[in-house]
Order: structure tokens, then sequence, then C-alpha cells
């Protein structure tokens, strides 16, 4: 990536996202102590992740629009300020109702956050956009790499489990100070000369007499929309049920289960850099979505038929390489490819189905998982799903290569000038 007036900005945007990877399995790396502080099952505690969802679901119906109309500042400082409003209420929070009500306003943030964060990213680096955007999952996976790391080490030294909450909030009020004053790229601008181009590339068609295959929201956006909801259930649901599923499952202790996290870490973090130079030299982004989703499938069967911890490590690596490293992110700039003027939409589309995966599958797993009476049988369902998301997501991946190609041809999407102008 070239340096860039806005690139402290862009720093800035990919130290959030590597304090949203913890932020987002906080909830499920401090499953023991919420059941105690809310005296709830472990099943309720899922219920209460499932909020996220929710939060997922009902903000993209308003966060790209305003993304769109009022600028990417207001979305990125909004979201920040949310955030540390979750963390300082889930400290405080009495009951597993209080804890729903919370990540789903922490969905909210998210939504709102990132309806700010990707499009100002794509603005940033227009020439490598799915390159930055894929980024944003290293960071992502450096959070949830250190926080089970974090919570052992704090469990070990006698600190109050609420100590990395705090922390954090820290974090975010220094970033939400950086981001007040930081330049962000002139995205009306950057919107009319790309229009601009798209008119005159139609007019060139026109006048050579060429038929021009449109994309369609009814059949890309569609297709795309639920693969951004097929591709947030796999890696979703991995990073929120593995410690569980390693204890129930392969007779794991609490502590080495939370280590299963950090081996899916580890593979969501090589696996976005593998794909950052793959999309950025050799493949399309289209063609990611095709693949990944079959190798996810392979490992979630192997966690299926498998009892060993060793196995468990391997597959949760390798979920993490092929889910989490970065299908959502390349989802959102393949659908931008299909509708490039309107990037916060775009992203609230996707958001979309993200948020629905973010509350179907923790919700579901809860009903499944129950108080835990009959935990094996509960977690090999729980399994099943994550075989079926990966299936549903091949075949919506190859649909969407067949629709791109068709559409967009062999020519890449129309891109902005490099260095984007800042905004007033």
């Amino acid at each position: 990536m070239r340096r860039t007036p806005c690139m402290a900005t862009a720093m800035v945007i990919y130290l959030y996202f590597i304090v949203y990877g913890m932020v987002v399995i906080i909830m499920s790396q401090h499953s023991s102590h919420l059941q105690l502080q809310w005296g709830a099952t472990e099943g309720q505690v899922l219920q209460a992740i499932s909020g996220v969802g929710i939060g997922k679901i009902i903000g993209p119906s308003f966060a790209g629009f305003l993304s769109d109309r009022f600028g990417r500042r207001l979305s990125v400082l909004t979201g920040l300020v949310m955030v540390m409003i979750f963390l300082g209420g889930l400290l405080v929070s009495p009951n597993w109702q209080v804890g729903f009500a919370l990540a789903l306003f922490f969905g909210l943030a998210n939504a709102v956050g990132d309806t700010g964060n990707y499009p100002t990213l794509m603005e940033i680096f227009p020439k490598v956009a799915g390159s930055a955007n894929v980024l944003v999952k290293a960071a992502i996976s450096l959070g949830q790499l250190a926080l089970p790391l974090v919570v052992t080490g704090v469990a070990a030294a006698g600190i109050a489990w609420g100590a990395p909450m705090i922390a954090l909030i820290v974090i975010l009020a220094v970033l939400f100070a950086i981001q007040l004053r930081a330049p962000f790229p002139d995205y009306r601008a950057l919107a009319a000369a790309q229009r601009a181009e798209l008119d005159a590339a139609a007019q060139a068609a026109e006048r050579a007499a060429a038929p021009a295959a449109r994309s369609c929201v009814g059949i890309d956006g569609a297709a795309l929309v639920l693969y951004g909801f097929c591709a947030t259930a796999m890696f979703w649901l991995a990073q929120n049920t593995l410690p569980m599923l390693g204890v129930h499952l392969a007779g794991m202790s609490e502590s080495a289960g939370r280590s299963l996290v950090s081996s899916y870490s580890i593979g969501s973090f090589i696996g976005v850099f593998v794909t950052a130079t793959l999309v950025a030299r050799f493949v399309r982004p289209v063609t990611i979505l095709s693949v990944n989703p079959v190798v996810a499938g392979l490992a979630y069967v192997g966690l299926l038929l498998s009892t060993n911890p060793g196995a468990f490590h391997a597959c949760a690596f390798v979920i993490g390489f092929s889910a989490a490293g970065g299908l959502f992110q390349l989802t959102v700039v393949v659908l931008a490819e299909f509708f490039p003027l309107r990037k916060g939409v775009v992203t609230s589309m996707v958001g979309l189905a993200s948020g629905a995966a973010a509350f179907a599958l923790p919700y579901v797993s809860g009903l499944l998982v129950g108080d835990a009476s009959n935990a094996v049988s509960s977690y090999r369902q729980v399994l099943g799903m994550g075989v079926g998301v990966a299936v549903a997501a091949a075949l919506l991946g190859l649909f969407v290569r067949y629709r791109h190609q068709h559409i967009l041809g062999s020519a890449r999407a129309v891109t902005e000038p490099q260095v984007a102008p800042l905004a007033s």
C-alpha cells in the first residue's frame, strides 16, 4: 500500500479492529464468570451472545444510509462510544437478560462502526481495496489470539476478571480522541469520480454496440447477502463454541478448551496474509469465495468425527485459516464490485446477513445445548450446523463466481485515484 494523507486514519482503524477482535469473543471467553454473575446456565450465556446478531440485523437498516449521508467520521466515532458502553455495562450486568440487551447494543455498535470503517479503508486504498479490507481480519485475529492468553494470565495472577474490559475501554477512548481530528477521505468526491468513469464506460459500450450485462440486486445482491450469512456463520460458530466443544467432545479442561480459540486465531491470522497476497497478485476476490468454504466444511467434518485434542487444534486452525481468513471482508469487496456507487449501503447489506448469522447460530446452539445435560449429542448437532452452512457457502460461492464472470468478465472493477482527496 502506498502512503496517503489518511494513512494514520487507516492505522487507527486497524488498531480498533484488534480491540474489536477481543470484544467480540469476550462473553464466550468469560462464560463461567458470567454464569456465576447472572445465575445462568451455559445455554443462557450462548443465548445472551445471540443478541449481538439482532443488533447487527437492526443496525444496517439505518447505519449505511447515515454513513453515506453524514460521513464516515460520524459512524466511526459513534461506533467507538457504543463499544465502550457495552464493555462497561457488561461488568455490572445483573442477569442474562440484561446481558442479551447489552449484546444487542454491541451488535448495533458493530453495524454502525463497520459502515464507517470498511468504506473508509476502501476509499483510502482504492487500488487495493480487497487487500486493505482483508487486513482487517488480520487485526481481528490478533485480538482473538491475544484475549485467551490475557484471560488465562489474569486468572493465574488473581486479578479481577473484569480488568481487561476496563483496559479496553481506556484504549477505545484514546482511539476516539485520535479519530476526532484525523483526516478522512472526501467520499463524495470519490463517488462522483467513479460515477463519471462508469458513465464513460457505458457510453463507450453503446458506441461499440456491445451489449452490457448488468448486475441485479435481486440476483447478485441476494446471492451475496446469503453468502455473507454463511460466511459469518462458519467463523462465528467456531469462535463462540470451540472452548466447550473441546471440553465436551475431546475431554479437554476449560483452559485447554479456550486455547482452541488461539489455534483458530493463528489460522485466521496466517490465512489473512495468504489471502491478501493471493488477491493482490494472483486471483480475484470472487475466486476465494468459492474455494474456502469447501476447506472449512472438511474441517468441521473432522471435528465431528474426532475426539483427539490434537486433531481439534488442527481443525480449529484450518477453520480459522479458511473461514476467518477474510471471507466476510472479500464479500464486501465483491458486492462493491457489483454495485460500486453505494459502499456504505453495500456494507450494510452484508452486515445485515452477518447479523442474522450472529443471532441465529448462537441462539440455536443455546437451544441445543440447554443446561448441557446431554452435551456430547448437543455439541455434535452444533457441528452438523457448521457442516451445513459450509456446504451452502460453497454452492453460493460458485454461483457468484459465475455471475461475476458473466457480468464483469476479466476486467477489474472500476477504481478511484490512488490517493483519496481529503474531506473538508
